[in-house]
């Protein structure tokens, strides 16, 4: 769907806001549709926009979403022409961009969706942008060292070939400024050539006019207690073309008055905000507005259970679980099972003997970030989230145990119980992200590693860390322990509460969990550590499936695995040799 707003023939507003309805993140979010898109771009220049169009075409939608693209004419601000096309449109998730930004990598939607679907904290995105702002304000000037992301640009090139004058004509340049690992980088500002959003909040113009109004959305964004996020892109989303017509001298020399003087009043407006670092500021602000804060009036519990296991594992393990919410008073509680089984026996026998259970049923997905996902989505973020496997079988009173640590430790972002096997003795258990041996502490130890076992986790770091990443058919909980790790949280190990593990419905020698193992520490080693590292890694692989399929030459089926893995390995690796790639034009 197209839409055009035209304000040429419209009265301006004046003054220093937006007129508009002021929401919070939360209400605003409930409000809108998570399968719609919408592009809004500002348009003075339809030849420019033509071509962006072309670009939207081509790319690809992911199943099930709608898309909307919305042009606004005659604007006298960024945040006016913004504002008027916010208003006009219910989407969820917004891409703003100008006339003259191509997206040239087709799975665009499809990465910006995953990313804001794992990463609920994170309400503005764009693919270029700054850690901290220099007291000149413009986060390019003089401010090298805090500069992060990539875009191919269109633009004549500086350096010696500038004395060529006339000459030196614009060419494709590609942009790459500091590098670095992990899905986003949390930033103070990002450009605003490509902006998207997953929550609304009324523009406001103080600044007026076209230049640093990106600075301002992102200054906006993080006191409402949200994060702004450079995205690593594995492939460059963006080539900016840059304006039809190259400005005169004047022109040049008028718009650096006009950022100077915009500058300043910048400096005057949000002070706190220049010369200090991301991390500063997201921890002043973190909990702000009412984004993440839980209910106050009483704390909830909600527990979400990931069955993969048969009927009769699953509801021995509620039998357990269940008389100890119902002994937690003082907390309110819910229960969510997510069954990933093809035959639907085990959901009609909970639904039978625990109504108070709510199960959502997703047969045919792989995978525990994907059930564990369902689950927390379904929840939103209460007080305490307990995430456990349906062989688990928690000993009495370890829930109240856990519960009440949790409250007593402020500093904790969750708990990890003790693993026993049946017979009564202790089952190996990873304690660190790094370990060479399984430890098991007799007393209660800080802990950087949370599986998804049984361990019973804040939800506002949920919120702050993310969900599971499911790209992950394991190490899901290695990944996004490193995360937390990486915000500063950290964990609690209570020898004290146990819970029996059944290890039932565990993957087995004839399944996929050679392969599902190995593609996921490559993907781990390529998103913590970056692709060189992924790299290596995946030649290391090479050999060692070399050496085994020698080694096992005569076992059928360890040799389709072995195969299966190369094959999956061979495709991320083309994948990490073409980040990039120079972009195809339309």
């Amino acid at each position: 769907m197209n839409l055009t707003i035209d304000l040429r023939k419209t009265p301006h507003f004046g003054g220093a806001a937006v007129p508009g309805t002021t929401v919070t993140p939360r209400t605003r979010w409930q409000s809108q549709d998570p399968q719609s898109i919408v592009f809004i771009t500002c348009v003075n220049n339809e030849a420019q926009y033509d071509i962006c169009l072309r670009h939207l075409h081509a790319l690809t939608v992911p199943t099930g979403c709608t898309i909307e693209k919305i042009s606004v004419f005659g604007a006298s601000s960024m945040a006016e022409g913004y504002q008027r096309a916010m208003e006009m449109s219910t989407a969820r998730y917004k891409i703003y961009l100008h006339q003259d930004v191509y997206l040239v990598h087709r799975d665009v939607l499809s990465d910006l969706l995953s990313l804001f679907r794992t990463y609920p904290r994170l309400g503005l995105v764009g693919v270029e942008g700054a850690t901290r702002l220099p007291k000149a304000v413009l986060y390019s000037f003089n401010n090298a060292l805090h500069c992060y992301g990539r875009h191919w640009t269109y633009r004549r090139p500086g350096g010696l070939p500038s004395v060529l004058g006339p000459a030196n004509r614009r060419r494709l340049h590609f942009n790459r400024l500091r590098p670095f690992v992990g899905d986003y980088l949390p930033a103070v500002v990002v450009d605003g050539f490509f902006m998207a959003t997953q929550y609304d909040m009324p523009w406001t113009s103080p600044l007026g006019g076209f230049e640093l109004y990106d600075e301002v959305r992102a200054a906006e964004f993080i006191t409402a207690g949200l994060e702004v996020g450079i995205a690593r892109q594995q492939m460059t989303w963006v080539l900016h073309w840059g304006p039809a017509e190259e400005p005169t001298a004047a022109q040049r020399q008028r718009r650096l008055n006009d950022l100077q003087e915009k500058a300043a009043t910048f400096r005057r407006l949000f002070g706190p905000f220049v010369g200090v670092a991301a991390r500063t500021l997201y921890e002043q602000h973190q909990g702000a507005g009412d984004a993440q804060s839980p209910d106050a009036a009483r704390e909830r519990l909600g527990v979400i259970v990931a069955a993969g296991s048969g009927p009769k594992t699953l509801l021995r393990s509620l039998r357990a679980l269940l008389p100890q919410i119902e002994a937690l008073k003082e907390v309110e509680s819910q229960v969510v099972v997510v069954d990933t089984a093809p035959a639907g026996g085990a959901r009609e026998a909970i639904r039978t003997e625990f109504p108070q259970v709510t199960v959502i049923a997703r047969p045919g997905i792989e995978g525990v970030a994907h059930a564990l996902n369902e689950g927390l989505r379904h929840l939103g973020f209460p007080t305490y989230v307990l995430v456990m496997q349906s062989d688990i079988e928690v000993s009495t009173g370890t829930l109240a145990r856990m519960v009440s640590d949790l409250k007593g430790r402020p500093s904790a972002a969750g708990v990890v119980a003790s693993l026993m096997n049946p017979d009564g003795t202790a089952q190996s258990q990873r304690m660190a992200i790094v370990e060479l041996m399984p430890q098991r502490p007799q007393r209660p130890q800080q802990i950087t590693f949370a599986g998804t076992t049984c361990a019973l986790i804040k939800g506002e770091v949920f919120f702050d860390v993310g969900l599971y990443d499911e790209r992950f058919s394991s190490h899901e909980d290695l990944d996004w322990s490193l995360r937390a790790k990486r915000k500063g949280y950290k964990f609690m190990y209570l020898p004290e509460a146990t819970a029996v593990h059944h290890r039932s419905g565990r993957v087995g020698r004839n399944d996929r969990a050679f392969t599902d193992r190995s593609v996921a520490t490559l993907w781990l080693a390529y998103k913590h550590a970056g692709w060189r590292w992924a790299v290596l890694l995946y030649w290391v692989q090479r050999i060692q499936n070399s050496w085994r399929a020698f080694r096992w030459r005569h076992d059928g089926a360890a040799l389709r695995q072995i195969n299966e893995a190369s094959v999956q390995a061979e495709r991320l690796y083309r994948r990490f040799c073409e980040e990039n790639q120079r972009p195809k034009l339309l």
